[in-house]
This record gives structure tokens, sequence and C-alpha cells, in this order.
């Protein structure tokens, strides 16, 4: 600024001295005393000089001003400016000027590195629309609830992004709220795949009094299915518990009312009732081992244990069952595997699914017990394979479920109390293992428990 500032005083130093040698000779060729031309000449160089520097000085006058309307808005003025020559002033009012947006710029990317960080952190899935519904704002959660694999929203409209009717609708009726207000729907998305959000949304205020929208999602998915099994727990637990008390109630209410005692009559009826009176201890015992696997109550004494051994203590227990039905109990297991678990648990395990095989094996089936060595981990795999009906595949994802059954009928008939397999899959896992069931309907059933392998198997069979 300063080179351009001498530029243009040179030039007015050279133009005033143009136009004074201009005038003097003109003044030559008229005859004028010497002391008027003096004066006219130095009147004309004052003028013409005074014109000069007022157009060429007037940028640096305007641009003073403009520095001071700046400071005065923006609140930047030095308070220990002291007043100069105009040059000094715009200088040290741009000086500060720049050290202050300097400032601000710095305190700008640090709020917005915040923001970025907790919108990133955040679960809840947060989205900012503008005036004509096009993705402005858009946390990483949004991409995962929506499952959407593009690095950028920015560049789609909602509509794009998610084509929903009632989010559209949503969208569309919150444009037309105050600023101070919100509104919540639920929504349920069904592409790619089956999502139940919670959808939260405020208008927003934006330039040019244009309005935008903010929309917070919470993936309610898990929460629902939980509700739903909740109240089918509820409704199944009631119809379980309800049967055999009616049962119950019903033979004892026969047994009231009958006028002349009859003892083989009274002895049926108690007898019957003894076995519903059976099965609904069965049915809450089963129920308070079930609470106490899922909150942690029970303790487990976890040790070296032979599964061998387990697996042909299981089997003597089902053996004259199996007999009479004319079913053979293999067991292939090597006497060297040892197992780091609760033998009593690991006894429950096996029972239930010994059980199970023995329940639903036809006349002249087989049950066999194999394992199978994982390498390069800690860990072996207990089959236990059946020839019995097998299980649709529609029901094998809910097999494990508490009250769940294939044929409920017969289950009930067999006096099951459909928790087993439940009580199974949690107790296994409370000893680190996992469980597998594969089934083909009308040949059989494979179940595989994953266990930790103890330090006494040394010798494995390969």
């Amino acid at each position: 600024m300063r080179s351009r500032l001498q530029r243009k005083l040179a030039v007015t130093l050279v133009v005033v001295m143009a136009i004074g040698i201009v005038a003097g000779w003109g003044l030559s060729f008229i005859k004028v005393s010497s002391g008027l031309a003096v004066f006219v000449l130095l009147a004309l160089v004052f003028w013409g000089g005074l014109c000069l520097m007022k157009q060429w000085l007037s940028p640096i006058s305007e641009a003073q001003r403009a520095a001071e309307e700046l400071t005065l808005v923006c609140d930047f003025r030095d308070p220990m400016a002291e007043s100069g020559d105009e040059l000094d002033d715009l200088r040290r009012m741009l000086t500060h000027l720049s050290a202050r947006v300097r400032e601000r710029m710095h305190s700008l990317e640090g709020e917005r590195a915040k923001v970025t960080t907790i919108l990133d952190s955040m679960v809840e899935g947060v989205m900012a629309l503008d005036a004509q519904g096009r993705i402005v704002v858009a946390n990483p959660s949004v991409r995962r609830i929506l499952n959407f694999t593009q690095d950028q929203l920015e560049e789609y409209s909602l509509l794009e992004v998610v084509r929903n009717r009632e989010l559209a609708d949503l969208v569309e009726w919150c444009q037309s709220l105050n600023l101070s207000e919100r509104c919540t729907r639920e929504v349920v998305l069904a592409m790619p795949q089956r999502r139940v959000l919670e959808v939260n949304a405020m208008p927003l205020a934006l330039a040019n009094q244009q309005r935008g929208l903010v929309l917070v999602l919470h993936d309610i998915t898990e929460l629902r299915r939980l509700e739903k099994v909740r109240a089918e727990f509820v409704a199944n637990v009631s119809h379980e518990l309800r049967t055999p008390l009616t049962a119950i109630k019903g033979y004892l209410e026969t047994l009231l009312d009958e006028v002349s005692p009859n003892p083989e009559m009274y002895r049926r009826f108690l007898s019957v009732a003894l076995t519903h009176a059976d099965r609904l201890g069965r049915l809450v015992n089963d129920l308070m081992n079930l609470s106490d696997i899922e909150t942690g109550k029970i303790t487990l004494k976890r040790e070296s244990v032979p599964l061998a051994e387990v697996v042909s203590e299981v089997a003597g227990i089902y053996q004259n069952e199996a007999t009479k039905k004319l079913v053979t109990i293999l067991s292939l297991v090597s006497p060297d595997i040892h197992v780091w678990a609760d033998r009593d648990r690991l006894s429950q395990i096996l029972i239930n699914l010994v059980d199970n095989a023995v329940k639903y094996t036809a006349t002249a089936g087989e049950i066999k017990f194999s394992t199978i060595v994982k390498t390069n981990t800690d860990h072996i795999v207990l089959r236990v394979q059946d020839t019995g009906q097998g299980i649709p595949p529609a029901d094998l994802p809910r097999i494990t479920e508490r009250f769940y059954r294939v044929d409920k009928a017969r289950s009930r008939e067999e006096g099951g109390t459909g928790l087993g397999l439940a009580i199974v899959k949690h107790l296994v896992q409370v000893q680190g293992g996992t469980i597998q069931i594969a089934s083909t309907l009308g040949k059989g059933t494979v179940v595989e428990v994953t266990l930790p392998v103890a330090q006494a198997s040394s010798h494995l069979p390969q």
C-alpha cells in the first residue's frame, strides 16, 4: 500500500510541476506584472495539486471509514490505539482486525471440532436438512442406522437416502411448526432390513429467513423386540401355569362333588392331579433356574472335567428309557478329553439335550456323542446327533427361546416345560462356550456345544 501511495505522490508532484511550467510559459506570452504572474502561477499549482491529492487519497479515507465501521460492528476496537495520521490509524486498525479475525477463526475451528467429536460419538443419528430437504449435516450413526454405504450424505436429499412415506410426511408436517416446537413419531423402515426408529424433528432457522429441519433418529428395533418377547413370555407363563392348575382344580372339584366314595376313582383322579402338580413344580423350578442363570446368581465351580465320563453318566440315566424305544446311545468321546467347566452344570446341559433326543427319536433310532477338535484354539466341539423327526427350518432361529415349541401338543404330552434349550443356551454361555443347532426335517438334529479345553487334555484325538 505504501508503494502505491508513493507512486501516486510522485505522479502528483510531476503533474503539479507540469502545471507550473505550462502556466509560466502561458503567462510569458501575456504582459502581466511579475508579482501577479507569480501569484497566479502558485494558485494554479495549488489548485491542481489539491484536486489530484483529493482524488487519489479519497480511497484511503473510504478504507479508513470502512475499517472504523467494522471495528464498531464487530467490537474489535483497540483500546490502546492512539490517534495519529490517517495512514497510521488505518494500519493500526487493519493490524488489530487481522489479529482478532485470526483469534475468532481459531475459536470457531475449536468449537467446530468439539461439535464434530460430539456428533461422531453419539449413538443416535443426527442430521440437518436445508429448506429444499437436502442433507447438510449427518453424523456416522445416520449411515449405520440407515445402512447407507456412501461416504457423503450431504450431496443427497433425504428422500433419496430413505424412501419412506411416513418419514417424508413427518418432514413435511414439521416444516409448518414453530421454531420452539418439536414432533416425535415412530417410523418403520422395511428396507434393506427392518428397523423401528423413533424420529424427533425440530425446525431449524437458516439464513435469509429460510427454515430447515433437525432430525434425531433413535434405533429402537431391539427395544421393541424385547418388549414383544416379554409380552410373549408373560402370556406363555400364564398359559403354562393355568393348564396344570385348571386340571388339578377340575379333578379336586370332581372328587368333592362325588357323593359316594369310590377308592379306585379317587386314586386315579389324585394320580392325575399329582402328575399335573409335578409338571407345575418342574415349570417353577425351570423358571427359577433360568432366572438365576440370567441374573448371574449361580456360582460356577469350574474344574478339569473328563468329558467322556460325564457323557457316560448321562447316557446311563436314559438307558432304560432308550431301550424301551429300541434307541441306541453311542459315545465316541475319547477319555483323554477334559473340558474346563462346572461338572454339575455340564451334566445339566447334556441331560436336557439327551432328554429331547430320546423323546423325539423314533423307534430303532440312534443318539451319538462325538467330538471335533478345533485347531489353533483352546475349545472343543461336542456333537450330540440324533435320528429323530428333525426341526423345520422356520423354527430353528427361535428354538432356544423360552417356551418355544415346534410341536406344542406333543411337547406337553411328553411333560416338557419349553425351557430346556433356553437353559442349555445360557448354561453354555456362562461357561465360555457357544451352541449351534442344525436340523433336517425327517432326518434328525445335530447340536454342537463348544466348550473350553482344560489343560489336562494333553493328548487330543485328531
